[in-house]
């Protein structure tokens, strides 16, 4: 089986990188509702393991493709991008699951640590949207 061009990789990729932008909007929209207590466990309990099974989803589809050799680290990239997120909605799943038991200042903790994954997640995940979008557009 031969692998793919660079510009079907960089097409895949941006799609991907789209997928992985909306679960990071939903998995922010649903860390900003847990600390203002707006939604409730069982609420946040559901949106989360939809959000945790898209993610996985999107990183097992796009870990099985086979890149050209020059796109193997951009490929990489991607994959981490989508392995911090997938960090991301584990400490909010697990915020969720501790605060089910009590609300806690361990549970508040593992709240703060997502709100910190999904930083170090936006962080990285900007330059890459913005290095797969310039080769699309040359």
């Amino acid at each position: 089986m031969f692998g793919m061009t660079k510009k079907q990789f960089l097409k895949r990729s941006s799609k991907t990188l789209d997928e992985t932008g909306n679960h990071a909007l939903l998995i922010s929209g649903l860390i900003s509702k847990e600390k203002n207590d707006l939604i409730d466990n069982n609420d946040a309990y559901k949106q989360a393991k939809l959000i945790i099974d898209g993610i996985s989803s999107t990183f097992f589809d796009y870990e099985n493709i086979n890149p050209p050799s020059n796109c193997n680290s951009l490929h990489l990239k991607i994959l981490h991008t989508l392995i911090i997120l997938q960090d991301v909605a584990s400490a909010n799943y697990d915020f969720i699951n501790r605060s089910r038991e009590d609300k806690s200042i361990i549970a508040r903790e593992k709240l703060k640590e997502s709100e910190n994954l999904l930083e170090k997640f936006r962080n990285e995940f900007r330059p890459i949207t913005t290095e797969v979008d310039s080769h699309l557009i040359k």
